[in-house]
């Protein structure tokens, strides 16, 4: 029989984790950029941009068409796998920790809007595009929140590739309106 100091002991022992579970643990941390102490899905959001400038810039140097694409898709199909497997290590339905959807989405919101422009990223616009991605994702209009209440991935997941849709559309909208006018 265990002693109650024993049991706390054992309560709070980290857990054994397999390979595949660090892996998901990992790749649904962003690298452990979910481990942030301050504001960590807005730092998921980052490693989105950065992913995106970077694979758009290896992109043209390697003259392959649709990058973006198989990188959103990738990033959805392993993030919805990741943050499955890594709900059941945090023992919680959407821990912070978890930024992998921020970084699809994020990436998703970019790649819409710059999709058919067929122009080097520039800065401004993706400086739009981040703040109307955060704010989707904070504010989390209809049918976001509806989402975000589904299941294990599925519902981190779905919220945020919303959200991404929703401020990669608005971009989109905003920067052919601007080329127009101006």
């Amino acid at each position: 029989m265990r002693t109650r100091a024993e049991s706390e002991i054992a309560e709070r022992a980290p857990v054994r984790l397999s390979l595949g579970d660090r892996l998901a643990w990992w790749i649904a941390t962003g690298g452990g950029s979910g481990l942030a102490p301050i504001a960590p899905g807005t730092v998921g959001a980052l490693l989105g941009v950065g992913l995106f400038v970077g694979s758009t810039f290896a992109e043209r140097a390697f003259g392959a068409g649709a990058v973006e694409w198989i990188v959103v898709s990738l990033l959805l199909g392993i993030g919805l796998w990741a943050s499955s497997r890594a709900c059941r290590s945090f023992e919680r339905a959407d821990p912070p920790q978890i930024v992998i959807d921020e970084v699809a989405g994020q990436y998703l919101a970019l790649a819409i809007a710059f999709w058919g422009g067929g122009e080097e990223p520039r800065w401004g616009v993706i400086g739009v595009s981040f703040v109307f991605f955060r704010l989707f994702d904070i504010w989390k209009p209809y049918p976001i929140r509806r989402v975000e209440r589904w299941a294990s991935g599925v519902g981190i997941m779905a919220d945020d590739v919303l959200a991404g849709g929703y401020a990669g559309l608005v971009t989109h909208v905003a920067l052919l309106l601007a080329r127009r006018l101006l």
